[in-house]
């Protein structure tokens, strides 16, 4: 007897911003999660699963659209044809108090409740399945301590939206520890709120399926949901099962010193290749991430190559494959001479290097740095003290400014050097 588990779907979780990525596919984009509902559902009745569970955040909040509802609904329903009960508990994105409307749910979807720890028992199936919807968003108690003793004799399962990891990419709603989740006596713990798939323990399972589609370039990799059999009275094993239908990518490529535009270009070529073959008709949303001490590098200071090069890449897709999409560029190639070398060097360079380290290492000498800058931003009529983005107060900035100073002077003095 198998059953599916499943939790983050964040069905019609809005992208903000999408709109403003070059080339982005925006409507594939904002439909993926309600695919991967689609999906799950397909899932769930080729594995011919007795039932579903839903652990947590299975809306990303409030519909501005009442329309989300009814193809949560409609999906359940395709279940309830095939026979398949679905128990599903509230996270803190669609907490009691984070919803405003009641969903027309199927009477094969059961949703636990959210006082207290709730159990049902499936008689037919000798399952018992626990747990308890978030009643606000903010629920910061261990919930554990509240769930009920296992019914001796049936496959008890805990539903739990919880960061059981201590995890910081999420907020600490319900933390618990794996060690309580194991003192507890189930037989397997359903749990959400963690976006990355991750098997907690064996024996009882405590699993993270993951969320059932990623939203952003954090998450990264296949998403979808687990599929558990239950042998002899226990939970025998899971198996994982993919449901997105747009799959994150985030690409590194390391140039070498002899590197050029050209054979950085062609990397990228070759990289989106490879993920092309990998993707296997899915939607793949690519990062690319160039690194390395490259010649290229010369070429990428001008702002108007650096642009050039930038149009270049975003264009590959198209002689690639339909399914690939550039979705940044991150240029982050250094120069092509060893800096460390140059700075124990003896002669100008050397000099320049160190005092320039000299000045970023030193807060009272950035913040000196700052004032001079702005003086002669207004000495020269510039506006750049009316760009949001620049802040001759931020020494993070001003380093980084220091850094492209540096190339320049560089490019300019080894040139020289070499002419």
């Amino acid at each position: 007897m198998k059953f599916v588990h499943a939790a983050d779907l964040h069905v019609d979780s809005p992208l903000r911003g999408l709109e403003h990525y070059a080339g982005a596919p925006v409507e594939r984009v904002r439909l993926a999660t309600r695919a991967a509902l689609a999906n799950l559902v397909r899932v769930c009745v080729e594995e011919e699963a007795k039932f579903l569970i839903v652990s947590g955040d299975l809306f990303d909040g409030d519909w501005n659209d009442f329309n989300t509802a009814l193809f949560a609904a409609a999906q359940m329903r395709v279940l309830h044809k095939h026979g398949i009960r679905v128990y599903v508990i509230r996270g803190n994105h669609d907490s009691r108090d984070e919803m405003s409307y009641r969903v027309p749910w199927p009477e094969n979807l059961h949703l636990l409740d959210c006082k207290q720890p709730e159990t049902v028992v499936l008689e037919d199936l000798g399952v018992a399945v626990h747990g308890m919807s978030f009643p606000k968003r903010e629920l910061t108690e261990n919930l554990v301590p509240r769930y009920p003793k296992p019914i001796k004799g049936l496959v008890n399962i805990g539903l739990l939206h919880t960061n059981a990891t201590g995890s910081l990419d999420h907020d600490s709603y319900a933390p618990c520890s794996v060690g309580e989740l194991t003192a507890k006596g189930y037989d397997y713990w359903g749990l959400g709120h963690i976006h990355k798939r991750e098997i907690l323990n064996e024996g009882p399972f405590i699993v993270y399926p993951g969320n059932t589609q990623g939203r952003h370039v954090r998450e990264t990799g296949a998403k979808g949901c687990m599929v558990a059999t239950i042998q002899d009275g226990s939970v025998a094993s899971v198996a994982f099962r993919s449901t997105d239908v747009l799959r994150w990518r985030r690409e590194a490529i390391t140039l070498a010193p002899e590197d050029g535009v050209d054979e950085l270009v062609d990397a990228a070529r070759v990289r989106l290749h490879q993920v092309a073959e990998d993707s296997n008709g899915r939607l793949a949303a690519v990062r690319l991430e160039f690194k390395g001490r490259c010649r290229a590098h010369r070429t990428l200071s001008d702002e108007t190559k650096r642009l050039e090069t930038i149009a270049q890449l975003r264009a590959l897709p198209g002689e690639v494959a339909d399914d690939l999409w550039v979705e940044k560029i991150k240029l982050e190639t250094d120069h092509p001479l060893d800096r460390n070398r140059l700075r124990l060097g003896k002669d100008v360079v050397g000099d320049l290097l160190r005092s320039i380290d000299v000045v970023r290492s030193d807060p009272e000498a950035l913040a000196t740095l700052g004032g001079h800058v702005r003086k002669l931003a207004n000495k020269v009529a510039l506006e750049l003290k009316d760009d949001a983005e620049i802040d001759f107060d931020d020494p993070a900035h001003l380093a980084r400014w220091l850094r492209i100073a540096e190339d320049e002077l560089l490019n300019r003095l080894t040139t020289e050097a070499h002419a």
